[in-house]
């Protein structure tokens, strides 16, 4: 969600074609009118924020032995780069080797279990090198230097090779299953999830910007915070408020995953005929995919976020953001009109949908509540909660 005053010149930028699903989501937009949205009561339980049982076990369902997001593609962005990522438990290793390929290890020599790299910004070279004795690795992973071999009698150097976490680079997102001791089903993200990814130019996206929030908040209450639209007229009404309207969303899954939309103030749905490119559509309306577990990417007029959310307990979480654009301003003006899209994006995502979060992280603490009550226009909140539990197990059916 961005201010239209940052949109750059479209002159350079490519036409991409919508899939079969995306056609489908922006022909079910409505007008904008406040009258069509849905009335309906549903009810959310709220040890699902409170509970250490409920986080550990999510942390062992949802966190491991699946495909886990946890970096862009574009953090990689050449040939011979690694970096670190320790949002999750463990320390992983991620590598682009030099055909491009990406690989992801645990961060741990092979000699005597020091820590490799603590590289938490991209860096270039052929080989990680040991800080204790020296043993390098390639960035495929493999021992290729050991000094003084020769006290090593015997010593099979392909048997060292660093510890492999599974990893699949799909539409412009790196996935990695965190449990080095199972198997993961990465059919979907790479599949119709990339393609929903290529559609909008994800994986050729650069990083304009990052950063990196620690929030007093439940995880879950992040991604409750852009799942629904019940509350942007009102909480985000000095900043974008009074670019949308209360409306239905369009909706629908990708697996476990979730793919919303809705249009901006003054919308008709017969703008929505014929639309066949991400570019005639960005302009009017929003894509926002709730990755599960744990990532939001949300596309805007000319740039798209993508967040990462690590839990780390039940009130605190982790989140790395992006702000991704097709190419880097040139211009100043170009420049200034990114700097004002970040400037919004402070106000709106860290100002105030953080802020929410961990005051509804500390609400449920109290104890007062013991159901939180969706309403018509907050029933992907109550989706999101169920899907979450059928990949844990715990749906009743």
């Amino acid at each position: 969600m961005t201010s239209e005053a940052s949109v750059m010149t479209e002159e350079t930028t490519p036409r991409r074609p919508l899939t079969a699903v995306q056609r489908g989501i922006v022909a079910s937009l409505t007008d904008s009118d406040p009258t069509m949205v849905p009335k309906k009561v549903t009810y959310l339980r709220t040890e699902v924020f409170t509970s250490q049982e409920y986080f550990e076990l999510e942390q062992k369902k949802l966190f491991r032995g699946k495909p886990v997001p946890i970096e862009v593609s574009a953090a990689l962005p050449k040939p011979k780069m690694h970096v670190i990522n320790e949002d999750y438990g463990t320390s992983v290793l991620l590598t682009r080797d030099d055909t491009g390929k990406v690989h992801a290890f645990l961060n741990v020599c092979m000699h005597r279990c020091i820590q490799l790299s603590r590289e938490k910004e991209a860096k270039s070279g052929g080989l990680i090198v040991c800080p204790y004795h020296a043993w390098s690795y390639n960035m495929r992973g493999e021992l290729v230097g050991v000094p003084r071999e020769d006290v090593f009698p015997g010593l099979d150097k392909k048997k060292h090779s660093l510890k492999r976490l599974e990893c699949v680079e799909a539409g412009g997102i790196i996935w990695v299953n965190l449990d080095p001791n199972s198997n993961a089903d990465f059919s979907i993200v790479s599949g119709d999830l990339a393609a929903e990814f290529d559609a909008i130019g994800l994986p050729k996206q650069v990083v304009y910007t990052k950063a990196r929030y620690e929030i007093k908040a439940n995880w879950k209450f992040v991604h409750d915070a852009f799942l629904e639209n019940y509350h942007i007229p009102r909480l985000h009404s000095k900043s974008l408020g009074s670019m949308f309207v209360d409306r239905p969303t369009a909706f629908t899954q990708i697996g476990p995953h979730l793919l919303q939309s809705s249009a901006r103030a003054g919308y008709k749905a017969e703008q929505g005929e014929g639309m066949q490119t991400f570019e005639d559509f960005r302009a009017s309306g929003v894509f926002s995919y709730t990755l599960i577990p744990g990532s939001i990417v949300i596309t805007s007029p000319t740039y798209i976020n993508v967040m990462f959310l690590s839990p780390q307990s039940p009130d605190k979480t982790v989140i790395n953001y992006y702000m991704l654009v097709d190419r880097m301003p040139e211009t100043e003006k170009e420049k200034a009109r990114c700097e004002k899209s970040i400037e919004l994006m402070q106000r709106v995502t860290t100002d105030e949908d953080f802020w929410v979060s961990e005051l509804g992280t500390i609400g449920v603490k109290t104890g007062a509540v013991e159901q939180l009550t969706l309403g018509g226009m907050e029933q992907d909140v109550a989706t999101f909660h169920k899907v979450l539990e059928e990949q844990m197990g715990l749906a009743s059916g």
